[in-house]
């Protein structure tokens, strides 16, 4: 079994959000797509006079923040007839990336870099540039969406002549009804991570969401995975829990990192007689894979993890529904879940018509 089978992951992400979901399909585990960045394009008439100006009066250094930045200008430039201009004028000048993704945009391109930061860190590109020396420079900044303005002042203190290139603008989406849904998948511990690759996302996410979805996470212990060390920083002061953080800043290296820590949370035990494996939704009974609802998932979880002790019907209601519902609703969904485990169901064992205990080994 993929060590992502079953799980329920959250993706937050705008941009590549269909890669992203698509790598952890193929890997079975369920989706909930809940955007919490919104992309707005600047106006095209400020992005196009400030790329005339820098044109007409070419920068000594650009520095790139992100690689959506460096594929939405130039592919910008091109639609107005002025891509030629454009790649002469950053050939004619040291170019900087932001971190290794925005280094591939820029070489996708076609353009040399001239340096490139150990971290993706705006702090290591104004250290290089205090160090290296821009006074007298003309300095073309393109910017990642969020707020830079401290960036362009720190390069300003240098002694720079900063110009700022905004391509699109990072905001948080109007209220989706997806956070209330995220919000309940974490009450009723349907959900199992959450990703994050900007930091926006992160942030957006906890002031979406509020106190009680940050409880609910914490509570239900869904991992945050964040692409990076800027992501996981930003999580991390945002409040959200779990943070674990990928390594290099690959969207691949976060979807790895999570098929590590969520295999790792996979129960394995006998039932029966019979090898069973328990992960997220996913059920393996001697090999044999069957997928559980939510509600079933939790029932067996809980069942499996009380040791082989007796758990009410009335437990069992408030686990899986989060509230008292009838004896005959715990009844229909537990013989639903002897059905799916089909040899090995005799070790599910209704006790004197007080509830139910699961008889497991290891």
């Amino acid at each position: 079994m993929d060590p992502l089978a079953g799980w329920t992951v959250a993706v937050t992400a705008e941009r590549r959000a269909r890669e992203q979901v698509e790598l952890l399909q193929r890997r079975d585990a369920t989706v909930l797509l809940v955007p919490t960045v919104r992309t707005e394009r600047v106006d095209d008439s400020l992005l196009r006079s400030t790329t005339a100006a820098l044109i007409e009066r070419p920068p000594d250094l650009w520095v790139a923040s992100s690689a959506a930045a460096v594929q939405g200008w130039i592919s910008s430039a091109w639609s107005w007839g002025l891509g030629p201009s454009v790649m002469r004028t950053l050939c004619g000048a040291s170019v900087l990336p932001r971190g290794a993704s925005t280094a591939g945009a820029l070489v996708g391109e076609g353009l040399d870099v001239d340096w490139q930061a150990a971290t993706d860190t705006l702090d290591g590109l104004v250290d290089h540039l205090a160090e290296r020396g821009v006074t007298g420079e003309r300095v073309a900044v393109l910017l990642h969406g969020s707020d830079m303005t401290w960036f362009a002042e720190a390069l300003r203190q240098l002694g720079a002549e900063v110009i700022e290139v905004p391509v699109y603008r990072l905001s948080a989406p109007e209220p989706d009804p997806g956070l209330t849904r995220l919000r309940d998948a974490a009450a009723l511990r349907e959900l199992d991570a959450i990703t994050f690759t900007s930091q926006a996302a992160a942030r957006n996410l906890a002031l979406g969401g509020g106190p009680e979805l940050l409880e609910r996470l914490a509570t239900a212990g869904v991992i945050c995975a964040c692409v990076g060390p800027l992501t996981a920083r930003a999580a991390l002061a945002a409040g959200l829990p779990g943070v674990v953080v990928a390594e290099p800043n690959r969207l691949g290296s976060m979807i790895g990192l999570l098929a590590d820590h969520l295999g790792r949370r996979g129960r394995e035990f006998e039932m029966a007689g019979l090898p069973v494996r328990l992960q997220g939704a996913r059920l393996a009974i001697d090999g044999k894979q069957v997928r559980l609802t939510p509600r079933e998932r939790t029932l067996l979880e809980a069942m499996a993890a009380a040791g082989g002790a007796v758990m009410s019907k009335r437990t069992l209601s408030q686990l899986a529904w989060a509230t008292a519902v009838s004896e005959h609703t715990v009844e229909v969904t537990v013989n639903r879940l002897r059905a799916k485990l089909g040899p090995a169901a005799v070790a599910l064992e209704t006790s004197n018509r007080r509830g139910y205990r699961l008889a497991v080994a290891g």
